[in-house]
């Protein structure tokens, strides 16, 4: 599903034919393409269906690769904060992601990442909301998952419905895998030996949830000892910085 990254429309219209296949959208029958489903209505769907494949395939898929890029991402923030992995060339980038995957960016298989694959990695990420590639000088990719939790906040949290923090987390790591708790998540922070510390959330959930409660998406508050709550990253800047439950609030999608 990585693509090859050449950028040609031929090639892309190709890698778009083999992920409907990959989704069960498609299957080709002799030299013809037919419909297996009811195929998405929008742009929008289709990245949801596209969302839920890659968070259903297990770590020794080749196209697991996509989300466990983005885990080393992650834990990358969380080591050296966000400027540093913006700051880094394509091919540094590439290089560091495959060294973070078990992988050389010299190897050519399908489980390999490199920079032929790259920009077609940073297309993938942007168009399912996790993120932007295309931010004025910068060749690097801005790992954002804001867009698409509030995409997906109604699988798991009904509007204007109050859960506990644990709770919450639990449902991050099942719909996110490659956020705070998630296999991807976990396996990268493993490979990486860095981790948020106990109790607290990732720099980038932290900077996701904030961006949420900013927008009206979600609520969150405090109740009884704060030194019993969810702590955030520390941002002097911010009014939350700790809680205990979450509420997904009323209103239309932003994304």
């Amino acid at each position: 599903m990585e693509g090859d990254g050449s950028g040609k429309p031929g090639d892309r219209v190709r890698e778009v034919f083999r992920v409907a296949r990959d989704l069960g959208l498609l299957d080709a029958e002799r030299d013809e393409w037919v419909g297996t489903c009811e195929l998405p209505a929008t742009r929008r769907e289709f990245a949801r269906r596209v969302h839920a494949h890659l968070c259903g395939l297990p770590a020794e898929h080749p196209d697991s690769v996509l989300f466990r890029a983005y885990a080393w991402c992650a834990v990358c923030i969380e080591k050296h904060g966000i400027a540093q992995l913006v700051q880094m060339s394509s091919g540094d980038l590439a290089s560091e992601i495959a060294a973070g995957l078990g992988r050389r960016s010299e190897d050519n298989d399908e489980k390999s990442f490199n920079t032929t694959k790259l920009s077609a990695w940073k297309d993938w990420m942007a168009y399912l909301g996790l993120g932007w590639n295309d931010l004025p000088k910068v060749s690097a990719f801005l790992p954002d998952p804001s867009r698409r939790m509030e995409e997906e906040l109604s699988k798991f949290l009904p509007e204007d419905s109050l859960v506990d923090g644990q709770s919450f987390l639990a449902a991050v790591a099942k719909n996110f895998p490659y956020l705070d708790g998630g296999s991807f998540f976990q396996e990268a922070c493993e490979r990486g030996r860095a981790r948020p510390p106990a109790g607290q959330l990732s720099r980038i959930l932290s900077q996701t949830v904030r961006s949420l409660e900013d927008s009206g998406v979600l609520g969150f508050q405090m109740e009884g000892d704060s030194k019993t709550g969810i702590q955030l990253f520390p941002d002097p800047l911010s009014s939350m910085n700790v809680f205990s439950h979450a509420r997904r609030l009323k209103g239309d999608l932003h994304v």
